[in-house]
Order: C-alpha cells, then sequence, then structure tokens
C-alpha cells in the first residue's frame, strides 16, 4: 500500500492586492483495489505549506500580477512564484526571487539601457523567426531540450541525435500534481551540459533571453517555442525537433527561472540548467 498527501496554499496578488486565496489538501491510498482519494487534512502538510507561502511572501513584488504556489507533501516542498509584467513572465522562488525579477525587469522595461544590454521592448510575437543563428543565453536552451528531447522521451520516443560534446540528463520517475492525479512518467529536471564544444559565434545572430512557454506535438513531431524576449523581440519559433542544428556551446550550465511543465492537466516544476547554446 502507497500513501500520497498534500497541502497547497495558492494566492493570486495583483499590484500588492490579494484577490484571491485557495487551500487544498487530501491524500490518495493506493492498494490492490485501486487508487481511494479523499479531502482528508494531514496538519503537518498545512503548517509546512503555510511556512512556504511567508517565505514567497517575503520576496513578492509589489507592482506585478503574482501568484504564488506553496505545495508540502509526502515527496517534496516546493514554494513557486509567477511573476507577469508587460506580457511576459517568468517563474521563481524565494531563494532566485531577486535575481530572476531583474532579469524579467529588464526583458519587460524596453528602455535604453536595455537595449544597449541586447533586450528588445515586448511586443507582438512574430509568426516566425528571423533566419539567423540562435544563441540561447540565460539557461534558456533547456526549454529547447525540455521540449524537443525530453518530452519525447515521457512518450516512449526516441531521443533527440545530439552532438558528442552536448549531454543531457533527464532523470524520468512516476509524479502527480494532487491527490485526485493518477502518477505519470514525467521529468524531475533538465540539466544540459557541454564538453568541449566548438563555439564560432557568427557576426550576425539572435540572442535569446527569455522565453514564454513552449510545446511538442508527439503525433507531428513538432516543437513550438515562444520566445519572450530576444535581441530582435518576441517570436515563435515552430519546427520539427530534427531540424534543430546545434552548432556550438560555451559555459557552464545556467539555472533558467522554474519550468511549470503541463502535461494531461497536471503542473509540476521541472529544473531547468543549460550552458549557452549555439543553434540554427
Amino acid at each position: 500500500m502507497t500513501r500520497f498527501a498534500h497541502a497547497v496554499r495558492e494566492e493570486l496578488w495583483s499590484r500588492g492586492r490579494r484577490v484571491e486565496s485557495r487551500l487544498a489538501q487530501g491524500q490518495a491510498v493506493e492498494d490492490a483495489h485501486g487508487i481511494t482519494a479523499t479531502d482528508a487534512r494531514d496538519d503537518e502538510l498545512v503548517m509546512l505549506a503555510r511556512h512556504e507561502l511567508e517565505r514567497l511572501h517575503a520576496v513578492m513584488p509589489q507592482d506585478a500580477l503574482v501568484r504564488l504556489v506553496a505545495e508540502a507533501s509526502t515527496e517534496a516542498i516546493t514554494a513557486t512564484m509567477t511573476v507577469r509584467l508587460n506580457g511576459i513572465s517568468i517563474v521563481t522562488d524565494p531563494t532566485h526571487a531577486a535575481r530572476d525579477i531583474e532579469l524579467l525587469r529588464r526583458a519587460a522595461g524596453g528602455s535604453a539601457a536595455n537595449r544597449s544590454a541586447g533586450f528588445q521592448p515586448a511586443g507582438p510575437p512574430a509568426s516566425s523567426r528571423p533566419p539567423l543563428p540562435l544563441l540561447w543565453r540565460n539557461g534558456t536552451a533547456a526549454l529547447l531540450l525540455h521540449e524537443a528531447h525530453a518530452h519525447p522521451l515521457e512518450h516512449h520516443l526516441p531521443p533527440l541525435p545530439l552532438p558528442p560534446w552536448l549531454r543531457v540528463e533527464v532523470p524520468l520517475q512516476l509524479r502527480r500534481a494532487t491527490f485526485r492525479d493518477v502518477p505519470l512518467l514525467r521529468m524531475q529536471h533538465v540539466r544540459v551540459t557541454q564538453h568541449d564544444a566548438p563555439f564560432a559565434l557568427p557576426p550576425e545572430h539572435i540572442e535569446i533571453h527569455l522565453i514564454d512557454g513552449g510545446a511538442y506535438d508527439p503525433l507531428t513531431d513538432v516543437v513550438t517555442l515562444r520566445i519572450a524576449a530576444s535581441s530582435v523581440g518576441p517570436f515563435t519559433i515552430t519546427e520539427r525537433r530534427g531540424d534543430f542544428r546545434f552548432l556550438g556551446a560555451e559555459g557552464e550550465p545556467q539555472r533558467y527561472p522554474g519550468v511549470i511543465c503541463s502535461r494531461e492537466g497536471q503542473e509540476l516544476v521541472v529544473g531547468s540548467y543549460a550552458p549557452t547554446l549555439l543553434t540554427a
């Protein structure tokens, strides 16, 4: 017999004012006869979730749309904060909030200083990317590999062919979002590393700084990535996963602001790390 229990505190804030608050709790017990789910309360998990919510309150910005989710379960304790400014967003946690929110402000600000640092102001996305090499900064390459390499593994499809200097660590395990869900084979994290990779940056290229979301279609084998901030502004990539060409990489893996991955309606946090990557 196995038992899964959790308590979740969730809040929505708009410019420093709380507009919504919810508490979810319950447990699922699996035995030879199946899974029995109830709304039984685990006081210790509720207390832990409340503590994580207080940590989020301490670092929450007061001038944005913010969603706080603090969860304590028999499997893990997580605290995530989605921050949205000027139409683009990041997902962060109490430890990394200051850095991640500053990155979001730079991408969403559109000032002359931001443009000189390689950021173009947010606006309506182009329908497709310009035909130039892409330089994936700030760990954004982890999202490319998340969609093009990791999701196919969840669907028991062949891995993406990778050059010998590029490695992708994607541990899979049964995970669930709530006690009402059936566990699915899901990725725990995506960690991309490079080893003695070539790196020759062409004079003309596009630098990617933030990604608004993505998807993988196992029927068509197509990857979609919505680029929120880049050196040419927002645009959308829609390509077959085998069409990406890996040209080079440099540096150590950088943490990308937390990724919320949804599959069959179950949203889970997936840690994401990647070096600077060059593709075509």
